[in-house]
């Protein structure tokens, strides 16, 4: 192989890689779902937000016909959404099982957070409640922090 070879394919190694590191960047974070569910309950058993830039969706609902489904949003603030962009691991999550241990076994109830990428590609990952993925701690506690605000949507 010549050198104007040698070149050319460093060239265009550098080039996949920059490309293929590009598809998991955080700035290619679309949308971040994340819930909580128990099995074995009366009520209001399952809460979901979903986050959005500029927005955040909440919905909780029941098992049974009878628990109205409540649906609210409310603003997102660009701080809270670049936390949430930024401070994901993006290549570690895409790394994890979609099931980790036993989800709501037992009624212990399940969490789980759901990325979405702007190429349309996503990754989830449920697990038991309380008892989050290592790599997810603080982000978890971000979520469930986040969850709890939405209390104040409900204007109670």
């Amino acid at each position: 192989m010549n050198r104007k070879n040698s070149i050319t394919t460093v060239k265009v190694s550098l080039i996949l890689l920059v490309i293929l590191g590009a598809c998991s960047k955080n700035d290619d974070l679309s949308k971040v779902n994340y819930g909580t569910s128990f099995g074995m309950c009366l009520g209001y058993c399952r809460n979901e937000l979903t986050l959005e830039p500029g927005y955040v969706t909440y919905v909780h609902s029941g098992w049974v016909d009878t628990v109205e489904t409540i649906t609210c949003s409310d603003k997102l603030g660009n701080d809270d959404w670049v936390y949430y962009k930024t401070q994901l691991d993006v290549q570690e999550f895409l790394k994890l099982p979609a099931t980790i241990g036993c989800p709501d076994c037992a009624d212990g109830g399940a969490e789980w957070v759901e990325i979405e990428l702007k190429n349309g590609t996503g990754h989830k990952v449920t697990f038991e409640w309380g008892n989050e993925p290592s790599v997810l701690n603080d982000y978890i506690i971000r979520l469930r922090e986040q969850m709890d605000s939405s209390i104040l949507c409900n204007g109670d």
